[in-house]
């Protein structure tokens, strides 16, 4: 896991030590006091692959890659069944050598229309919450970002982040095994906090929405991704619901409501993107993530409706400054 104090020393952010230290503590106490069942397979996996020289990565294209990491045919093949083994693998694509990780999310799509709202990020701090395996947190870096912290509670996708930067040269991104409200309260020290997919999964949006305006300084730009009901309606989930076969949709406003909510936070400047009705060109099963996907979750005589009858997943891109 990294260590952030060390790496603000490096860069004479003297300032942010205070909250390196207390996240660096928080970081060991979780992975000591956490136990996964699969914890030691991946261990293996990823103890599996070969020992070569780190390679630079292309982070500022649809796919991360390197095709000349020039594997041997042995390694190749281990390498493969090592990836396999950390599956399923939600966001992506990688490239590794020759080895294609087709995800479930063809996140460069996403990527592509956050890239039409958000400010330049050269020379900036960001912090990703729910940043999964780092797909996002790396073409960040690849744009330009001075550094990257992202935060995701799921042990298997910081096992895949492990697994890529295998092969990588040392690049400023740094992963956290955390819920973002175990991140220490009201340190201002990022330019841009990126919140994608998150919002719908938090019994208090609200809340959520403070914790990022806490996170950012001055100014600081926050580029929310979400899920919101069209129309007047707005979705809140009863007792046992699913929204899309997904248990943890909590609540989806329609626009006017989550205009509301980034006002009431204390959010300035909101300005909002294109509007997508996510497809199953985006996000679909592939042999890298088996189980269902979009196309499962939407009812199949009316792709413009969810299993249970509502409105297909909308998705929006805010951009507002604190």
């Amino acid at each position: 896991m990294p260590n952030l104090e060390k790496f603000f020393l490096s860069q004479e952010k003297h300032n942010n030590l205070m909250w390196a230290r207390e996240i660096d503590e928080i970081v060991n106490l979780k992975i000591k006091t956490t136990s996964n069942g699969n914890q030691t397979r991946w261990s293996h996996s990823l103890k599996q692959l070969p020992n070569i020289k780190k390679q630079l990565f292309n982070l500022d294209t649809a796919v991360i890659s390197n095709k000349t990491i020039n594997l041997t045919s042995k390694e190749k093949e281990i390498t493969r069944k090592a990836l396999k083994e950390l599956s399923p693998w939600r966001k992506g694509p990688f490239l590794i050598d020759d080895i294609f990780i087709n995800s479930e999310w063809q996140s460069n799509m996403k990527w592509d229309r956050i890239k039409e709202m958000v400010k330049p990020l050269e020379g900036k701090m960001i912090l990703d919450v729910g940043c999964g395996n780092g797909y996002y947190s790396l073409r960040m870096l690849g744009d330009g970002a001075k550094s990257v912290i992202g935060i995701d509670p799921s042990m298997l996708f910081m096992m895949q982040f492990k697994a890529i930067t295998h092969f990588m040269r040392s690049v400023p991104v740094f992963l956290l095994p955390l819920k973002f409200e175990e991140l220490p309260c009201n340190m201002p020290i990022f330019d841009t906090a990126f919140s994608m997919g998150v919002l719908y999964h938090q019994r208090s949006p609200l809340e959520h929405l403070n914790q990022l305006y806490g996170a950012l300084k001055k100014n600081g730009e926050l580029i929310l991704e979400t899920i919101i009901f069209p129309g007047n309606d707005t979705y809140f989930r009863n007792e046992n619901g699913r929204y899309a076969q997904m248990p943890n949709v909590w609540h989806l406003p329609n626009i006017k409501e989550l205009y509301s909510w980034l006002k009431l936070t204390g959010f300035k400047n909101i300005k909002k993107g294109r509007i997508e009705i996510t497809s199953t060109d985006e996000q679909r099963s592939t042999e890298w993530m088996t189980s269902h996907s979009l196309s499962n979750a939407l009812d199949p005589d009316n792709k413009k409706l969810t299993i249970e009858g509502f409105p297909a997943p909308h998705r929006i891109i805010i951009a507002c400054n604190k």
